[in-house]
């Protein structure tokens, strides 16, 4: 995929986070008692939809990864945008931070409901849609942060990133 179109993409999946940000995953770390009634009402309706107890039970580590959310990842939603609106490679070693926070923290949460969506009484399907609901917040970050590793990479010198692809290579 050519940058333009892709730094095009990350720049409105940052806009698109900003209010996700805000108006659902704060609610990992805001009491809800001081969220907005939108905030309330989206957050009751995903769990209702996609029986996402993670949300309802709010285990120490994912109020962490809120926090984290909240401090690092929307400031960096808004001048991450700005920077790719700008085409400025500063935001390169951000972006590349984003993305190995995000599929990082979303992989443990895929992990953790496959791993124990049985024991809060989801079937299969219903292990099944949660994790699909996550798939995206984790794929995505995960191409962003290989994408913005190969960019700096090359940036720095690097000809290539190394890959091991054969036992060969390790003989």
């Amino acid at each position: 995929m050519e940058q333009s179109t892709i730094d095009k993409f990350y720049l409105w999946y940052f806009l698109i986070h900003i209010p996700i940000t805000l108006l659902v995953d704060a609610s990992l770390v805001v009491p809800r008692e001081y969220l907005p009634s939108i905030s309330l009402k989206l957050l009751e309706f995903h769990i209702s939809t996609n029986k996402d107890f993670l949300l309802v039970q709010l285990p120490l580590w994912l109020q962490a990864f809120g926090a984290v959310e909240l401090l690092f990842q929307l400031p960096l939603f808004v001048i991450g945008a700005y920077c790719l609106y700008i085409k400025s490679r500063a935001i390169y070693p951000y972006m590349l931070l984003y993305g190995f926070n995000a599929s990082f923290t979303t992989a443990v949460c895929i992990v953790h409901v496959f791993h124990d969506g049985h024991s809060y009484g989801l079937s299969e399907a219903q292990v099944r849609q949660l994790i699909l609901v996550y798939v995206p917040y984790f794929a995505i970050p995960f191409v962003m942060m290989v994408d913005y590793l190969n960019r700096i990479s090359a940036i720095v010198g690097a000809r290539e990133v190394i890959v091991i692809t054969d036992e060969k290579k390790l003989e």
